[in-house]
């Protein structure tokens, strides 16, 4: 073999070696940078799966199907207003993603660590404990612990998961215009100062999912704004996805979708869709 040869040979052999670092190089940059943006929320990361799920209940002798063949995906960080005519399974769905329900038929899906799991075989320990670590809830009358002061209402979700205080929560209530009030007990808080309070309790440990079911309708106007635009900003800054019930236009503007139960479906999105009580 010629030294011309065997020069080229050699630099093949380099040029691929070069090739095979760059590239594992690039490689590892580039799952960096993924997770990074999986992190941060600029890739959303789908936490519960709902695949042609069915329910409905039974009244004596008849049964009232309430959803059918229902599929739907929750992504972290979004925010959806789930609308519909009382009755249509609002509250049904809400209560089938919580664990407070079973389906009758289909598969749920909720994601765990770095993958999503069939939740359809549940226990009530697997439900608890998913509630307490990935779920946070608001509800339309506060569902406070009223012997209870402000800072032990927050603390309350922070202990079953075994949390103590945080930055976080000093964040939550300054944001909140809580800080003053942390030690006042929770009857002597108006309606939207209480519903602030559970605002900070469901985000105190930083679930993924928020359930909020009409968390305006005890409040007026006014108090009501004030309130979802904290809850949409708090929520934003967890990186949390909000899935919430709501009667009011208004309050509905403030999510980024809006899903609309009717005729026991789901439309994403629905164009001129008044809503109704």
């Amino acid at each position: 073999m010629t030294k011309r040869a065997i020069g080229s040979l050699f630099l093949c052999l380099d040029i691929n070696r070069f090739y095979r670092v760059y590239w594992s190089s690039y490689d590892t940059v580039n799952a960096l940078r993924l997770s990074k943006l999986i992190r941060y929320g600029a890739i959303m990361t789908s936490i519960v799966t709902l695949e042609n799920i069915s329910k409905g209940f039974r009244d004596g002798e008849s049964f009232h199907s309430v959803l059918q063949q229902v599929s739907l995906t929750l992504q972290q960080g979004q925010t959806i207003a789930l609308t519909g005519p009382s009755g249509s399974g609002k509250s049904t769905l809400l209560n089938i993603i919580g664990g407070f329900e079973t389906i009758d038929n289909g598969d749920m899906l909720i994601r765990q660590g770095d993958n999503m799991h069939s939740v359809t075989q549940w226990q009530d320990k697997q439900w608890s404990q998913y509630r307490r670590r990935s779920l946070g809830v608001i509800f339309q009358h506060f569902n406070l612990l009223t012997p209870l002061n402000v800072r032990d209402n927050i603390q309350f979700s922070l202990a079953l998961n075994q949390l103590t205080w945080s930055p976080w929560c000093d964040e939550l209530c300054h944001q909140l215009g809580l800080t003053p009030l942390l030690e006042r007990n929770i009857e002597n808080l108006s309606g939207g100062q209480q519903q602030r309070v559970a605002i900070a309790r469901a985000l105190a440990h930083k679930p993924q999912l928020i359930l909020a079911d009409e968390p305006t309708g005890n409040l007026d106007q006014h108090a009501g704004m004030q309130v979802m635009q904290l809850l949409t900003e708090l929520a934003q800054q967890a990186n949390c996805c909000i899935l919430m019930v709501t009667h009011s236009e208004e309050c509905a503007a403030f999510m980024q979708h809006r899903w609309h139960v009717e005729n026991q479906q789901i439309v994403v999105n629905p164009t001129n869709k008044k809503l109704q009580g």
